[in-house]
């Protein structure tokens, strides 16, 4: 939860200071592997109120610096060895699930042989994206286990993978 409602602050400080740091929001991606993984995922595809009203700033006064007021969008989502746990939360708290067609283009990459997050996990996320039609693509590393970051798919590294993917969902090369 405090992670979670951290990067949600931090992406509304991102876009209310985009001007000052002449930031382009039309192009945000949020990843991260494992626990950053999930987060992002959780904040990815959670809705903006998420999060956010479930205590006030009488209860916490540090919510006044948070921007709540900002809103914002994430573009693409990158999950390497991540899970859906945060939105899990969501939808047994709030009865409704957040998963719909709408949702971020999604990188999955995952080990087979991960015992940290089960591979399953992964499997969960493409399954639900399929079944939204929401955008995705998959990549099970066969045989490798929990944060394998020097992994290669198809030749390239994971970072170049992740590169490709976010210029590719968002057209930033015509």
């Amino acid at each position: 939860y405090p992670a979670h409602r951290d990067a949600k602050a931090a992406l509304r400080w991102v876009f209310a200071n985009a001007n000052n740091y002449k930031i382009n929001t039309n192009y945000i991606t949020v990843g991260g592997g494992s626990a950053g993984a999930m987060t992002a995922v959780g904040i990815g595809i959670s809705t903006e109120e998420d999060y956010k009203n479930e205590i006030n700033i009488n209860e916490d006064n540090t919510l006044s610096t948070t921007h709540l007021e900002e809103s914002y969008q994430v573009k693409t989502i990158l999950d390497f060895w991540g899970a859906k746990i945060s939105l899990d939360a969501l939808e047994w708290i709030y009865g409704y699930s957040r998963f719909n067609s709408n949702n971020p283009p999604l990188l999955i990459v995952h080990g087979t042989e991960d015992t940290s997050v089960p591979f399953s996990n992964a499997e969960e996320l493409r399954i639900i994206y399929e079944n939204t039609g929401a955008d995705y693509k998959f990549h099970a590393l066969q045989g490798l286990g929990h944060g394998p970051w020097n992994a290669m798919v198809n030749g390239k590294s994971l970072s170049d993978l992740a590169f490709d993917y976010i210029v590719e969902k968002q057209n930033l090369i015509n």
